[in-house]
Protein backbone atom coordinates (compact mmCIF):
# COMPACT_ATOMS: atom_id res chain seq x y z
CA UNK A 1 0.00 0.00 0.00
CA UNK A 2 2.40 2.61 0.80
CA UNK A 3 4.46 1.93 -2.13
CA UNK A 4 1.72 3.49 -4.53
CA UNK A 5 0.36 5.97 -1.51
CA UNK A 6 3.82 7.75 -2.04
CA UNK A 7 3.94 7.34 -5.94
CA UNK A 8 0.51 8.66 -6.59
CA UNK A 9 1.46 11.35 -3.78
CA UNK A 10 4.90 12.38 -5.82
CA UNK A 11 3.64 11.86 -8.88
CA UNK A 12 -0.03 13.80 -8.47
CA UNK A 13 0.10 16.78 -5.87
CA UNK A 14 2.70 18.91 -7.17
CA UNK A 15 0.44 19.58 -10.44
CA UNK A 16 -3.14 19.60 -8.13
CA UNK A 17 -1.53 22.59 -6.03
CA UNK A 18 -0.14 24.42 -8.53
CA UNK A 19 -3.40 23.92 -10.73
CA UNK A 20 -5.41 24.83 -7.83
CA UNK A 21 -3.50 28.45 -7.52
CA UNK A 22 -3.55 29.01 -10.90
CA UNK A 23 -7.16 28.11 -11.61
CA UNK A 24 -8.03 30.53 -8.71
CA UNK A 25 -6.12 33.35 -10.02
CA UNK A 26 -7.35 32.47 -13.23
CA UNK A 27 -11.40 32.76 -11.87
CA UNK A 28 -10.71 35.88 -9.65
CA UNK A 29 -9.47 37.63 -12.45
CA UNK A 30 -12.97 37.07 -13.92
CA UNK A 31 -11.32 35.43 -16.93
CA UNK A 32 -14.07 32.41 -16.75
CA UNK A 33 -16.87 32.86 -19.16
CA UNK A 34 -19.66 33.06 -16.37
CA UNK A 35 -17.92 36.15 -15.21
CA UNK A 36 -17.61 39.93 -16.70
CA UNK A 37 -14.09 40.38 -17.04
CA UNK A 38 -11.94 42.13 -14.87
CA UNK A 39 -9.07 44.15 -15.30
CA UNK A 40 -8.87 42.65 -18.69
CA UNK A 41 -9.42 43.66 -22.17
CA UNK A 42 -12.44 43.03 -23.75
CA UNK A 43 -11.97 40.15 -26.46
CA UNK A 44 -13.68 40.75 -30.13
CA UNK A 45 -14.21 37.01 -30.35
CA UNK A 46 -16.24 35.94 -27.08
CA UNK A 47 -17.84 32.33 -28.70
CA UNK A 48 -14.28 31.07 -27.63
CA UNK A 49 -15.22 31.82 -24.34
CA UNK A 50 -16.98 28.17 -23.24
CA UNK A 51 -13.85 26.31 -24.78
CA UNK A 52 -11.42 28.10 -22.58
CA UNK A 53 -11.86 27.49 -18.49
CA UNK A 54 -9.84 25.21 -16.25
CA UNK A 55 -11.93 21.51 -16.25
CA UNK A 56 -12.07 21.48 -20.05
CA UNK A 57 -7.68 22.30 -19.60
CA UNK A 58 -8.18 19.11 -17.57
CA UNK A 59 -10.03 17.21 -20.17
CA UNK A 60 -7.46 17.88 -22.43
CA UNK A 61 -4.56 17.05 -20.65
CA UNK A 62 -6.30 13.67 -19.97
CA UNK A 63 -7.33 12.86 -23.19
CA UNK A 64 -3.58 13.02 -24.63
CA UNK A 65 -2.54 11.13 -21.74
CA UNK A 66 -5.10 8.72 -22.56
CA UNK A 67 -4.31 8.42 -26.32
CA UNK A 68 -0.29 7.54 -24.94
CA UNK A 69 -1.54 5.20 -22.04
CA UNK A 70 -3.42 3.38 -25.24
CA UNK A 71 0.01 3.46 -27.50
CA UNK A 72 2.12 2.34 -24.57
CA UNK A 73 -0.26 -0.10 -23.76
CA UNK A 74 -0.80 -2.03 -27.18
CA UNK A 75 2.26 -0.77 -29.46
CA UNK A 76 6.02 -0.45 -29.30
CA UNK A 77 5.08 3.33 -30.85
CA UNK A 78 5.18 5.11 -27.52
CA UNK A 79 8.43 6.38 -25.97
CA UNK A 80 7.33 8.26 -22.99
CA UNK A 81 10.82 10.61 -22.69
CA UNK A 82 9.40 11.79 -26.74
CA UNK A 83 6.22 12.13 -25.31
CA UNK A 84 7.60 14.22 -22.37
CA UNK A 85 9.16 16.29 -24.33
CA UNK A 86 6.10 17.09 -26.80
CA UNK A 87 4.07 18.07 -23.56
CA UNK A 88 6.49 20.15 -21.66
CA UNK A 89 8.12 22.05 -24.32
CA UNK A 90 4.76 23.94 -25.19
CA UNK A 91 4.16 23.88 -21.47
CA UNK A 92 7.08 25.80 -20.70
CA UNK A 93 6.07 28.39 -23.27
CA UNK A 94 2.51 28.36 -21.95
CA UNK A 95 3.76 28.70 -18.30
CA UNK A 96 5.90 32.08 -19.31
CA UNK A 97 3.62 33.87 -20.83
CA UNK A 98 1.29 33.15 -17.99
CA UNK A 99 3.98 34.59 -15.91
CA UNK A 100 3.92 37.83 -18.24
CA UNK A 101 -0.16 37.53 -18.00
CA UNK A 102 -1.11 37.53 -14.89
CA UNK A 103 0.58 40.60 -13.16
CA UNK A 104 -0.04 42.51 -15.94
CA UNK A 105 -4.06 41.77 -15.60
CA UNK A 106 -3.60 43.53 -12.46
CA UNK A 107 -2.76 46.99 -14.02
CA UNK A 108 -4.94 49.88 -14.61
CA UNK A 109 -5.02 48.78 -18.32
CA UNK A 110 -5.49 45.57 -18.22
CA UNK A 111 -3.60 42.86 -19.90
CA UNK A 112 -5.42 41.59 -23.53
CA UNK A 113 -7.65 38.79 -22.76
CA UNK A 114 -7.40 36.32 -25.29
CA UNK A 115 -3.02 35.33 -24.73
CA UNK A 116 -4.18 35.63 -20.90
CA UNK A 117 -6.80 32.57 -21.86
CA UNK A 118 -4.89 30.81 -24.22
CA UNK A 119 -1.69 31.03 -22.09
CA UNK A 120 -3.65 30.02 -18.89
CA UNK A 121 -5.51 27.18 -20.90
CA UNK A 122 -2.74 25.74 -22.51
CA UNK A 123 -0.59 25.77 -19.40
CA UNK A 124 -3.34 23.90 -17.14
CA UNK A 125 -3.65 21.39 -20.14
CA UNK A 126 0.03 20.57 -20.24
CA UNK A 127 0.15 20.00 -16.93
CA UNK A 128 -2.65 17.30 -16.75
CA UNK A 129 -1.23 15.89 -19.76
CA UNK A 130 2.48 15.24 -18.25
CA UNK A 131 0.78 14.40 -14.87
CA UNK A 132 -1.53 11.71 -15.67
CA UNK A 133 -0.02 8.71 -17.92
CA UNK A 134 1.48 7.39 -14.80
CA UNK A 135 -1.50 7.38 -12.77
CA UNK A 136 -3.19 6.00 -15.62
CA UNK A 137 -0.69 3.15 -16.13
CA UNK A 138 -0.04 2.36 -12.66
CA UNK A 139 -3.18 -0.07 -12.18
CA UNK A 140 -1.38 -2.18 -15.08
CA UNK A 141 1.36 -3.30 -12.46
CA UNK A 142 -0.97 -3.69 -9.40
CA UNK A 143 -1.26 -7.79 -10.43
CA UNK A 144 2.45 -8.05 -12.30
CA UNK A 145 3.96 -11.20 -10.15
CA UNK A 146 1.17 -12.58 -9.15
CA UNK A 147 -1.50 -15.29 -10.23
CA UNK A 148 -4.39 -13.81 -9.24
CA UNK A 149 -5.86 -10.60 -8.48
CA UNK A 150 -7.42 -12.10 -5.41
CA UNK A 151 -4.90 -11.27 -3.01
CA UNK A 152 -3.96 -9.10 0.08
CA UNK A 153 -0.95 -7.62 -1.65
CA UNK A 154 -3.11 -6.62 -5.03
CA UNK A 155 -5.41 -4.99 -2.37
CA UNK A 156 -3.11 -3.10 -0.41
CA UNK A 157 -2.03 -1.76 -3.90
CA UNK A 158 -5.28 -0.64 -4.98
CA UNK A 159 -6.06 1.29 -1.32
CA UNK A 160 -2.68 2.55 -1.32
CA UNK A 161 -3.45 4.43 -5.11
CA UNK A 162 -6.95 5.50 -4.60
CA UNK A 163 -6.12 7.18 -1.16
CA UNK A 164 -3.20 8.87 -3.12
CA UNK A 165 -5.68 10.05 -4.99
CA UNK A 166 -8.37 11.35 -2.98
CA UNK A 167 -6.16 12.97 -0.70
CA UNK A 168 -4.65 14.99 -3.45
CA UNK A 169 -8.30 15.56 -5.10
CA UNK A 170 -9.45 16.90 -1.74
CA UNK A 171 -6.22 18.64 -0.69
CA UNK A 172 -6.87 20.52 -4.52
CA UNK A 173 -10.46 21.14 -4.58
CA UNK A 174 -10.34 23.15 -0.92
CA UNK A 175 -7.20 25.46 -1.62
CA UNK A 176 -8.91 26.30 -5.08
CA UNK A 177 -12.32 27.12 -3.08
CA UNK A 178 -10.25 29.03 -0.53
CA UNK A 179 -8.39 31.00 -2.44
CA UNK A 180 -11.36 31.97 -4.56
CA UNK A 181 -12.61 33.99 -2.22
CA UNK A 182 -9.12 35.06 -0.85
CA UNK A 183 -8.13 39.08 -1.89
CA UNK A 184 -7.20 38.79 -5.80
CA UNK A 185 -3.52 40.50 -5.55
CA UNK A 186 -2.55 37.72 -3.10
CA UNK A 187 -4.16 35.29 -5.26
CA UNK A 188 -2.13 36.26 -8.14
CA UNK A 189 1.23 36.66 -6.48
CA UNK A 190 1.25 32.92 -5.06
CA UNK A 191 -0.10 31.50 -8.57
CA UNK A 192 3.14 33.36 -10.04
CA UNK A 193 5.23 31.79 -7.61
CA UNK A 194 3.70 28.30 -7.91
CA UNK A 195 4.68 28.78 -11.71
CA UNK A 196 8.00 29.80 -11.29
CA UNK A 197 8.72 26.75 -9.80
CA UNK A 198 6.65 24.73 -12.01
CA UNK A 199 9.25 26.08 -14.76
CA UNK A 200 12.29 25.69 -13.16
CA UNK A 201 11.28 22.11 -12.56
CA UNK A 202 10.17 21.27 -16.34
CA UNK A 203 13.41 23.16 -17.23
CA UNK A 204 15.59 20.84 -15.57
CA UNK A 205 13.22 17.83 -16.97
CA UNK A 206 13.48 18.81 -20.41
CA UNK A 207 16.99 18.99 -20.31
CA UNK A 208 17.69 15.46 -18.07
CA UNK A 209 15.54 14.14 -20.98
CA UNK A 210 17.70 15.87 -24.05
CA UNK A 211 20.79 14.99 -22.55
CA UNK A 212 19.99 11.10 -21.27
CA UNK A 213 18.77 11.18 -25.60
CA UNK A 214 21.97 12.66 -25.88
CA UNK A 215 20.33 15.26 -28.20
CA UNK A 216 22.41 18.32 -26.90
CA UNK A 217 25.88 17.92 -26.00
CA UNK A 218 27.35 16.97 -22.66
CA UNK A 219 28.85 19.64 -20.71
CA UNK A 220 29.65 19.93 -17.15
CA UNK A 221 27.80 22.76 -15.58
CA UNK A 222 24.95 21.49 -17.86
CA UNK A 223 24.77 18.07 -16.01
CA UNK A 224 25.62 18.96 -12.51
CA UNK A 225 22.36 21.21 -13.03
CA UNK A 226 20.66 18.15 -14.12
CA UNK A 227 22.04 16.35 -10.77
CA UNK A 228 20.99 18.24 -8.72
CA UNK A 229 17.22 18.44 -9.81
CA UNK A 230 17.55 15.01 -9.71
CA UNK A 231 18.87 14.63 -5.60
CA UNK A 232 16.46 17.87 -4.82
CA UNK A 233 13.50 16.48 -6.47
CA UNK A 234 11.50 16.45 -3.64
CA UNK A 235 12.48 20.02 -2.55
CA UNK A 236 9.63 21.28 -5.81
CA UNK A 237 7.56 19.30 -3.95
CA UNK A 238 7.86 21.15 -0.67
CA UNK A 239 8.41 24.50 -1.67
CA UNK A 240 4.75 23.93 -3.35
CA UNK A 241 3.59 22.87 0.14
CA UNK A 242 5.19 25.51 2.13
CA UNK A 243 3.58 28.34 -0.98
CA UNK A 244 0.05 26.83 0.00
CA UNK A 245 0.31 26.14 3.94
CA UNK A 246 1.54 29.94 3.40
CA UNK A 247 -1.30 31.13 1.33
CA UNK A 248 -4.53 29.21 3.33
CA UNK A 249 -2.52 30.77 6.59
CA UNK A 250 -2.59 34.25 5.31
CA UNK A 251 -6.14 33.61 4.00
CA UNK A 252 -7.63 32.43 7.56
CA UNK A 253 -6.27 35.48 9.26
CA UNK A 254 -7.91 37.69 6.70
CA UNK A 255 -11.20 36.24 7.30
CA UNK A 256 -11.15 35.93 11.04
CA UNK A 257 -10.78 40.03 10.31
CA UNK A 258 -13.80 40.04 8.74
CA UNK A 259 -15.92 38.45 10.80
CA UNK A 260 -15.87 41.57 12.90
CA UNK A 261 -16.75 44.08 10.62
CA UNK A 262 -20.19 44.71 9.09
CA UNK A 263 -22.54 47.57 8.72
CA UNK A 264 -25.70 45.59 10.79
CA UNK A 265 -25.70 42.34 12.77
CA UNK A 266 -27.57 40.56 9.85
CA UNK A 267 -24.49 41.10 7.47
CA UNK A 268 -21.68 40.50 10.24
CA UNK A 269 -23.39 36.89 11.04
CA UNK A 270 -23.26 36.34 7.13
CA UNK A 271 -19.59 37.09 7.04
CA UNK A 272 -19.25 35.12 10.18
CA UNK A 273 -21.07 32.38 8.02
CA UNK A 274 -18.79 32.56 5.53
CA UNK A 275 -15.48 32.91 7.30
CA UNK A 276 -16.42 29.38 9.36
CA UNK A 277 -16.85 28.12 5.62
CA UNK A 278 -13.23 29.37 4.83
CA UNK A 279 -11.66 28.06 8.33
CA UNK A 280 -13.19 24.62 7.74
CA UNK A 281 -11.76 24.74 3.75
CA UNK A 282 -8.34 26.20 5.21
CA UNK A 283 -8.40 23.40 7.73
CA UNK A 284 -8.92 20.94 4.95
CA UNK A 285 -5.93 22.03 3.20
CA UNK A 286 -3.40 21.90 6.19
CA UNK A 287 -4.68 18.36 7.11
CA UNK A 288 -4.35 17.40 3.61
CA UNK A 289 -0.95 19.23 3.41
CA UNK A 290 0.33 17.06 6.56
CA UNK A 291 -0.32 14.07 5.07
CA UNK A 292 0.99 14.21 2.37
CA UNK A 293 4.25 15.26 4.28
CA UNK A 294 3.73 11.91 6.27
CA UNK A 295 3.36 10.00 3.39
CA UNK A 296 7.12 11.69 2.06
CA UNK A 297 8.85 11.67 4.96
CA UNK A 298 7.75 8.80 7.19
CA UNK A 299 5.55 6.69 4.77
CA UNK A 300 9.46 6.57 2.46
CA UNK A 301 11.08 6.36 5.60
CA UNK A 302 9.18 3.17 6.03
CA UNK A 303 9.40 1.65 2.26
CA UNK A 304 13.05 2.57 1.91
CA UNK A 305 13.47 0.08 4.79
CA UNK A 306 12.88 -2.47 2.26
CA UNK A 307 15.68 -2.01 -0.01
CA UNK A 308 19.10 -3.35 1.41
CA UNK A 309 22.01 -3.42 -0.68
CA UNK A 310 24.35 -5.77 -0.20
CA UNK A 311 28.08 -4.99 0.34
CA UNK A 312 30.21 -4.73 -3.36
CA UNK A 313 32.68 -7.26 -3.41
CA UNK A 314 36.00 -6.60 -4.53
CA UNK A 315 37.96 -8.37 -6.94
CA UNK A 316 41.69 -8.60 -7.38
CA UNK A 317 43.30 -6.77 -10.89
CA UNK A 318 46.13 -8.57 -12.71
CA UNK A 319 48.10 -7.26 -15.49
CA UNK A 320 45.48 -3.96 -15.35
CA UNK A 321 42.52 -6.62 -16.10
CA UNK A 322 39.62 -7.80 -13.59
CA UNK A 323 39.11 -11.47 -14.77
CA UNK A 324 35.21 -13.04 -13.57
CA UNK A 325 34.27 -16.04 -14.06
CA UNK A 326 31.04 -16.56 -16.06
CA UNK A 327 29.67 -19.11 -14.12
CA UNK A 328 29.65 -16.79 -10.62
CA UNK A 329 27.12 -14.26 -12.55
CA UNK A 330 25.04 -17.33 -14.37
CA UNK A 331 22.24 -16.87 -11.94
CA UNK A 332 20.17 -14.08 -13.47
CA UNK A 333 20.93 -12.19 -10.22
CA UNK A 334 22.43 -8.36 -10.38
CA UNK A 335 26.17 -8.72 -9.20
CA UNK A 336 27.98 -5.18 -7.59
CA UNK A 337 31.72 -5.12 -7.42
CA UNK A 338 33.96 -2.44 -6.70
CA UNK A 339 37.52 -1.48 -7.69
CA UNK A 340 39.77 0.69 -5.52
CA UNK A 341 41.08 3.13 -8.13
CA UNK A 342 44.39 4.71 -7.38
CA UNK A 343 43.60 7.49 -5.59
CA UNK A 344 41.36 5.19 -3.44
CA UNK A 345 37.94 6.13 -4.52
CA UNK A 346 35.65 2.88 -5.20
CA UNK A 347 34.42 2.37 -8.44
CA UNK A 348 31.28 0.06 -8.22
CA UNK A 349 30.42 -1.96 -11.43
CA UNK A 350 27.23 -4.36 -11.84
CA UNK A 351 27.13 -7.10 -14.02
CA UNK A 352 24.05 -9.30 -14.69
CA UNK A 353 23.18 -12.19 -17.00
CA UNK A 354 20.87 -11.09 -19.83
CA UNK A 355 20.26 -14.18 -22.02
CA UNK A 356 22.52 -17.28 -22.34
CA UNK A 357 25.26 -15.29 -24.58
CA UNK A 358 24.27 -11.38 -23.33
CA UNK A 359 25.43 -9.86 -20.28
CA UNK A 360 24.95 -6.62 -18.92
CA UNK A 361 27.72 -4.87 -17.97
CA UNK A 362 27.79 -0.98 -16.69
CA UNK A 363 28.72 0.68 -13.48
CA UNK A 364 26.86 1.15 -9.99
CA UNK A 365 25.73 4.72 -11.48
CA UNK A 366 24.37 6.95 -14.33
CA UNK A 367 24.31 10.15 -15.61
CA UNK A 368 21.71 11.62 -14.63
CA UNK A 369 21.18 10.11 -10.87
CA UNK A 370 24.65 10.13 -10.39
CA UNK A 371 26.47 7.34 -7.80
CA UNK A 372 22.84 6.42 -6.25
CA UNK A 373 23.21 2.38 -7.29
CA UNK A 374 20.76 0.07 -8.35
CA UNK A 375 19.12 -2.99 -6.83
CA UNK A 376 17.26 -5.91 -8.56
CA UNK A 377 13.33 -6.20 -8.64
CA UNK A 378 12.37 -9.17 -10.10
CA UNK A 379 12.97 -9.33 -13.80
CA UNK A 380 13.53 -5.65 -13.62
CA UNK A 381 16.77 -2.67 -12.31
CA UNK A 382 15.57 0.21 -10.00
CA UNK A 383 17.53 3.45 -9.45
CA UNK A 384 17.73 3.60 -5.99
CA UNK A 385 17.44 7.22 -6.30
CA UNK A 386 14.48 7.92 -8.42
CA UNK A 387 12.78 4.44 -8.43
CA UNK A 388 13.20 4.41 -12.33
CA UNK A 389 13.10 0.75 -12.93
CA UNK A 390 14.94 -0.64 -16.69
CA UNK A 391 14.62 -4.29 -17.94
CA UNK A 392 17.65 -6.63 -17.57
CA UNK A 393 17.86 -6.89 -21.03
CA UNK A 394 18.34 -2.64 -21.23
CA UNK A 395 20.85 -2.85 -19.11
CA UNK A 396 24.39 -2.23 -21.00
CA UNK A 397 23.06 0.03 -23.52
CA UNK A 398 23.17 4.27 -22.83
CA UNK A 399 20.43 6.40 -22.16
CA UNK A 400 18.18 7.71 -19.70
CA UNK A 401 18.69 6.07 -16.29
CA UNK A 402 20.21 3.19 -17.48
CA UNK A 403 23.67 2.37 -15.76
CA UNK A 404 26.78 3.89 -17.40
CA UNK A 405 27.83 1.33 -19.90
CA UNK A 406 31.68 -0.23 -19.19
CA UNK A 407 33.37 -1.77 -21.75
CA UNK A 408 34.25 -5.69 -21.46
CA UNK A 409 35.07 -8.70 -23.21
CA UNK A 410 34.13 -12.54 -22.96
CA UNK A 411 37.16 -14.15 -23.32
CA UNK A 412 37.67 -18.45 -22.17
CA UNK A 413 34.31 -18.29 -20.20
CA UNK A 414 35.41 -15.68 -18.79
CA UNK A 415 34.26 -11.65 -18.66
CA UNK A 416 37.55 -9.41 -18.62
CA UNK A 417 37.68 -5.60 -17.45
CA UNK A 418 40.23 -3.11 -18.13
CA UNK A 419 40.85 -1.16 -14.87
CA UNK A 420 41.50 1.81 -17.22
CA UNK A 421 38.29 2.12 -18.13
CA UNK A 422 37.42 1.87 -14.63
CA UNK A 423 40.02 4.14 -13.30
CA UNK A 424 38.66 6.84 -15.91
CA UNK A 425 35.03 6.48 -14.33
CA UNK A 426 36.38 7.14 -10.98
CA UNK A 427 35.37 10.85 -11.11
CA UNK A 428 31.01 9.69 -10.92
CA UNK A 429 32.04 8.24 -7.35
CA UNK A 430 34.17 10.90 -5.34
Amino acid sequence: MLEYLIKVTNNTLPTVLAFSLLSAAFKNLGALPQTPLRGLRPLKTPFIYPFICPLRAFFAGFTAALVYTVLKRNTGFAVREYYDLGVLLPSLAASCLSLVFLPWALRENGAPGLPLHLAVFCTLAAWSAYCLPNLLLYPFEFSVGMDTIFETVFLDKVIGYLSALLLAFLTGWALYASAKKAPLRRTVLFAVLALLVMVIFQVLTIVQILLGRNLIPRTKWLTSAVIWGVNHGNGFLYTLIGLAFLFSLQTFQTFRVRTTEGANPAERRKKKSEARRQVHLVLSVFIGLLLSLLTMTVGQSCAGRGVELSPPLELPASEGQIVIPLESVNDGSLHRYVYKASDGTGVRYIIVRKSETAYGVGLDACDVCGASGYYQRKDQVVCILCDVVMNISTIGFPGGCNPVPLKHVISSGALVIETKDLESEKRRFR
